[in-house]
């Protein structure tokens, strides 16, 4: 009895590892990515210094602002709208005076996605890799990623549209 419960828990054992590397390549697929994905929250750790640009980002998407959307397509084009570079703000007494930019930087590029290493090539041929990590219905950009000055030790997170 004992013997034949061994190689259950073994059976069990060699299944669950085989399911999860399975279920995670299908994650990482490019199919997980086809859709829109809109900034819904930017995210670093709490010791950070950096809560500024992380309250300027927050601020603005609570507000419905859409700070950056990618629009991935199954033919491997991706549609890049930015608001970030725009962005302007004082800081006041009672707290940040900040409105979402009304200009938008719009970039269209090849992309193509590699276990967790998404890749863009732009209309030049420059290519750019960064690293994504999918989280249930979102994914996330690290912010060295985005803008290494402005968010680094942030994780941009996406939620799909």
């Amino acid at each position: 009895m004992i013997k034949k419960s061994i190689v259950f828990l073994i059976t069990i054992c060699v299944l669950s590892v085989s399911c999860s590397k399975d279920s995670e390549k299908e994650l990482y697929s490019g199919s997980s990515l086809v859709g829109t994905w809109e900034v819904s929250e930017v995210k670093s750790e709490e010791s950070s210094n950096l809560n500024l640009p992380k309250e300027i980002a927050n601020k603005l998407i609570g507000e419905g602002c859409k700070l950056l959307t990618y629009t991935f397509n199954k033919e491997g084009t991706v549609v890049i709208k930015s608001k970030l570079n725009h962005i302007v703000f004082n800081a006041t007494s009672t707290g940040l005076d900040v409105d979402c930019p009304q200009e938008t930087d719009t970039e269209i590029a090849n992309w193509e996605l590699n276990d967790n290493q998404l890749t863009y090539t732009d209309e030049n041929g420059t290519k750019d890799t960064i690293t994504i990590k999918f989280e249930g219905n979102t994914f996330i950009i690290f912010g060295e990623d985005i803008d290494s000055d402005n968010y680094s030790g942030m994780e941009i997170v996406f939620t799909k549209k």
